[in-house]
């Protein structure tokens, strides 16, 4: 077994400076699981700090660890950078698609779940994708949409990923089998 040889960043300042935003991100996970858990608008059960007013604190406190960071590097902290933007609208059709899930209707049957492309009927067998505005969809329906890399929201030249067996009670509860 191998291992990679390496030492510690030998600037203290930007060894102190990566390790405090790496720090802030584990504290800002911790409360973003307690939203989760317990919920946005609860409070934490010792010291009954509310979680929201506790995320905001996190937040606060990680925009100030980046922008230590930034000055550390000598590099201007900047506004909304390209890669944001396209990061931010993804996101926001992300959310347009949870929407259009959350008032699609509950009840089960084939019949009752189409792919919003052709309207045709899901079928158990069928060959499906997901697109980020329409959800689950034929992927025959999707041939030659562009292919977004969602960590990224690049595009790819790689194909769309799909996957069989459908379960349609699946599909009405907001899940796919892939």
């Amino acid at each position: 077994m191998s291992i990679t040889l390496w030492k510690p960043e030998p600037d203290v300042i930007l060894h102190q400076a990566l390790g405090k935003c790496a720090e802030e991100c584990a504290e800002l996970s911790q409360v973003l699981a307690r939203c989760l858990i317990q919920g946005f608008h609860e409070a934490e059960p010792v010291t009954h700090k509310l979680n929201r007013t506790h995320l905001f604190e996190e937040v606060a406190d990680i925009m100030a660890a980046l922008r230590w960071l930034f000055d550390v590097l000598d590099e201007p902290f900047k506004g909304e950078s390209e890669r944001e933007r396209r990061k931010f609208d993804g996101f926001k059709h992300w959310q347009a698609m949870l929407k259009a899930d959350e008032s699609a209707p509950q009840q089960g049957g084939q019949d009752a779940y189409k792919c919003p492309i052709c309207a045709e009927p899901f079928k158990d067998d069928d060959l499906c994708a997901t697109d980020i505005t329409e959800g689950t969809c034929h992927a025959a329906c999707l041939e030659g949409s562009p292919v977004v890399d969602l960590e990224t929201g690049e595009p790819t030249d790689g194909p769309i990923s799909t996957f069989r067996d459908v379960d349609t009670d699946d599909i009405a509860e907001g899940r796919a089998n892939g």
